[in-house]
Order: C-alpha cells, then sequence, then structure tokens
C-alpha cells in the first residue's frame, strides 16, 4: 500500500514542478516579446495574484511611464517611483482595491490614443481591484452570501459584473490609448468574461442574469442594488482589446503529467474541466480511482491520473477548509485500504479560509485518523477538512505562491 510518508516526498516535489512550471514572471517575459512596440509611451496596470510577477515582467520588457499593482501580498519592499504598489483585499474587497482601481482609472485617462496600456489580469482580480456601483460593506456581504450558498465562480462573477463600473468589459471606456491584456487563467475553459469578472473583454451586459442568480440562492437584495445593476442596460464596451493567455490549468496539468511520466507512472489526464461541489466531485474520481486501482479497466497501475479545474464547497458547519481540502476528505472512506494516494491542491497556495494549498489522503487516512479519535464524517459535518489533515500532517502548505491557474489533483494508483 502506498504509504503517505514514504510518499510525501514525490508529492512534494510533484507540487513544487508543478508550480514552477506556470511562473507568472517566466510565462509573461515570455508572452510579451510579441509585443509591436511603435507606441509613445507604455502604462501598466496588474491587478490578481499574480499581478507582481507578471508587473515585474512588464517593467523588465518595458520602459513604463506610469503603473499601479495591486495584490494580495505585502508591498512595503516595492519602491519603484513609477509604479504604485497597492495591497488589495481577497477574497473581499477592501478600500484599497477600491483605491487601486481608482489610480488606474487616473492612468487610463491620461493615456493618449498613440500610446499602449498593458493590463495584466491574474486569478483574484475581481476583490483586489474593484470600483462598485454600491457601497463596499454592501458588495461584501452579497459576495460573502453567494460563496457561503455554493454559487460558481461564473456565478459569482456575473453578480459582480453587475455591481461594478470597471468589470465586464468596462475598464476600456476610460481611455483612448491601445489595449492589450495579459491574462492567467483560473476559470474552467479559460473564459475571458469570467477571469477577474472579464474587466478588459467585450462582452453584453444582462442584468436579468445578476436577479435569477440572487433568486436561484434566496439572497434578498434592496431597491438600491436593483437599480445599480439595472444601469448597465445601456452600457456598452468600447473597441475590443486583444487578449494573451499566459498561463491556464491546461499548463499545470500537463507539467504534472509530465513530471508523474519522468519518475516511471503510465498517465491518465481527464481534463481542466472538473467542477461541482467537492464531495460529490470526490465520489466521482475516488470511483474512477478503485475501478482503476481493481484492474477493471484498461487503465493498468502504477498509473497517475491527472485532472484540474474549480470546485465549489457549501458551508454549513463552523470549520477551517477550502475546497480541496474538503475533496481530499471526502475521498478519505473511498480509497479506504486501497492502494491509491490522492493529492489536490490550489496553485494559489491558498484554499479556502486557511493556511494550506490543499492536502494528501491515502489508503491508510481512515485508520490513521481512527487511531487518533478522529471521525472524518465529524469533520466533514463542520466543514472542518483543515484540522483533520493538520493532525494527521497530511497538509499540502506552500505560502503564496504568486500565481493561480485553478486547483490540479493528482491520483497515484499502484
Amino acid at each position: 500500500m502506498i504509504s503517505v510518508d514514504k510518499s510525501r516526498e514525490l508529492v512534494q516535489r510533484l507540487v513544487s514542478h508543478v508550480l514552477k512550471s506556470i511562473d507568472p514572471y517566466e510565462k509573461t517575459l515570455e508572452k510579451l516579446k510579441d509585443v509591436k512596440r511603435p507606441y509613445r509611451k507604455v502604462y501598466m496596470v496588474a491587478f490578481g495574484k499574480s499581478s507582481l510577477k507578471m508587473a515585474k515582467a512588464t517593467i523588465d520588457s518595458f520602459d513604463i511611464e506610469r503603473g499601479v499593482v495591486v495584490t494580495n501580498e505585502d508591498v512595503s519592499e516595492n519602491k519603484n517611483p513609477t509604479i504604485e504598489y497597492i495591497q488589495g483585499g481577497h477574497p473581499f474587497p477592501n478600500e484599497k482595491s477600491l483605491e487601486a482601481a481608482e489610480r488606474a482609472i487616473e492612468i487610463l485617462r491620461k493615456a493618449r490614443e498613440d500610446d499602449l496600456v498593458l493590463v495584466m489580469i491574474s486569478g483574484g482580480g475581481s476583490a483586489l481591484f474593484e470600483y462598485p456601483k454600491v457601497e463596499l460593506e454592501t458588495l461584501r456581504n452579497i459576495t460573502k452570501s453567494l460563496m457561503e450558498s455554493g454559487a460558481s465562480i461564473d456565478e459569482l462573477n456575473v453578480v459582480r459584473k453587475a455591481l461594478s463600473f470597471v468589470k465586464g468589459g468596462k475598464l476600456p471606456n476610460f481611455t483612448r490609448a491601445s489595449m492589450i491584456s495579459f491574462v492567467m487563467s483560473d476559470v474552467v475553459g479559460d473564459d475571458l468574461k469570467t477571469i477577474a469578472s472579464g474587466p478588459t473583454f467585450y462582452q453584453d451586459v444582462h442584468p436579468e442574469d445578476a436577479f435569477k442568480i440572487f433568486e436561484k440562492y434566496g439572497i434578498g437584495i434592496s431597491l438600491t442594488v436593483k437599480n445599480a445593476i439595472k444601469s448597465d442596460e445601456n452600457i456598452q464596451s468600447r473597441k475590443p482589446v486583444e487578449h494573451v493567455i499566459v498561463a491556464s490549468n491546461r499548463d499545470a496539468c500537463t507539467a504534472a503529467r509530465d513530471f508523474m511520466s519522468y519518475e516511471g507512472y503510465r498517465t491518465l489526464y481527464l481534463g481542466s474541466a472538473i467542477q461541482g461541489e467537492s464531495r460529490e466531485v470526490a465520489k466521482a474520481l475516488g470511483g474512477i480511482y478503485k475501478e482503476i486501482e481493481s484492474r477493471h479497466t484498461e487503465f493498468t497501475p502504477p498509473i497517475a491520473v491527472i485532472s484540474g479545474g474549480e470546485t465549489t464547497v457549501t458551508v454549513k458547519g463552523n470549520g477551517m477548509g477550502g475546497r480541496n481540502q474538503e475533496m481530499a476528505l471526502s475521498i478519505v472512506p473511498i480509497i479506504a485500504k486501497k492502494k491509491i494516494l490522492f493529492v489536490s491542491f490550489g496553485t494559489d497556495g491558498i484554499d479556502g479560509h486557511s493556511s494550506a494549498a490543499g492536502a494528501i489522503a491515502d489508503g491508510t487516512s481512515m485508520e490513521r485518523a481512527q487511531n487518533v479519535g478522529m471521525d472524518y464524517r465529524q469533520f466533514l459535518n463542520e466543514n472542518d477538512s483543515f484540522h483533520f489533515f493538520e493532525r494527521l500532517d497530511d497538509l499540502i502548505v506552500t505560502g503564496f505562491t504568486g500565481t493561480n491557474v485553478m486547483d490540479v489533483h493528482v491520483a497515484l494508483i499502484s
């Protein structure tokens, strides 16, 4: 049976390899080489979890006249006189998130028609960069209610766009300059309308879509919020903006597949479109893993089954954790006593409201938990996957990674 102790070093190397493969600095630097340079001045706006590294690549490639960078990381050490660094709020916007958008709009309005604005967009941008049409506290409460109700990232972004002056393709309306957006994709299918709520991607606005989501999850809204959403009915974005995908979940999964192939495993890639409630996804994936482990399929162990995407968690308890840890906890009873090791982690390094990126579960997890008096069902009921895996020493901890292309799941089957 695969033991956690013997496989920990392999898993840690796997995680490190995946994160290195999607490094925003190197990936952005590579993509920027294709930008033609007949512009008078170049400005930069960068926001999201990868903004620091994407901004550095931009600064190393161009003479930036002025720029603003908003991130969820500490920015006290950045001293570039032409670039303003701001630490915004995540997963909910704060006053600094609004300040960042205001500074960006100042830059956009200053740029002329013969100038270029380079926009660096990455996951987390929806919260970190915001200019809302309602009070900040109202926006935060709405976002929190939707997240705790199990709303998907697509649904969250529909509402965010409806309540924002910069999301949903509205940001280019503030400038006459040419604009190119470089995007680290953190959504299934690399949908430009959804990544950071599509601030530079031309799209039609349909207020009714937001109203339907509120109704679906039983969330009441005030007349003020309704009127703010309806104000989008006659807003249209200006000319389309060129977009370049810098990296995506597919890149992360490909790196995982290559790594496991090098380690001597056969590989099976299930794609990067895994969505749904974490517990239900765990049942589906766990069933596949068990079939392979039992030799009931054409896929012969040892094999690494790789997938990616982003699941959701409907929070009902008061515990700590995130979608990756909850998926790992849900899979514990499914793979009990099986020759299967499962790891799921968020490439941003932060899984939900915890300090872990994800967790490891294997065929011995159930027994080891019982030996220390833990019942996995109790922890699931409380959405407390973090403390379950903390006691087993099975958390994946990376800290902030400076990148974000959703989640990666890998099952090693013997």
